[in-house]
């Protein structure tokens, strides 16, 4: 065997072993922090109300249903034209985990750092629909 091919299948070795490492890594730590939901579906919906993933997968974040204004969907194809166009201004955060799927956009009230959600569940139009039944009109209003 040549020195050349030699060092070639050495390098391919290193990198598989190198991905199997990290892959495992990162398994071993979502399951840690139990974000496995949260990772497969991308937003969940749980008894006091939705989490996501934080930037970077560090943690989930919690928005209870009182803070939801409103859910709407939108077909694949309108996603990209509507962030072209601004639609949702910069205080949008995507969360998608399907491509080519249909978005459920939520809206948050109130002032934060991102005022829209795109999310792409599984079922979009079950998660929205079970996301409007469970939305809570905030007391005063």
């Amino acid at each position: 065997m040549n020195p050349g091919a030699l060092i070639l299948l050495m390098f391919l070795g290193g990198v598989a072993l190198v991905a199997v490492v990290v892959t495992f890594l990162f398994r071993t730590i979502i399951h840690k922090l139990r974000l496995e939901g949260v990772v497969q579906e991308g937003i969940i919906m749980t008894e006091s109300g939705l989490e996501f993933l934080r930037f970077f997968g560090f943690g989930k974040t919690r928005v209870k249903y009182a803070d939801v204004e409103s859910v709407e969907l939108l077909p694949f194809y309108k996603g990209p034209i509507a962030a072209l166009r601004l639609r949702y201004g910069m205080s949008a955060r995507w969360i998608g985990t399907r491509l080519f799927n249909q978005i459920v956009v939520i809206k948050l009230r109130g002032p934060r750092m991102f005022q829209y959600l795109l999310a792409t569940p599984n079922d979009p139009s079950g998660f929205a629909q079970q996301l409007k039944t469970r939305i809570e009109v905030p007391p005063g209003r």
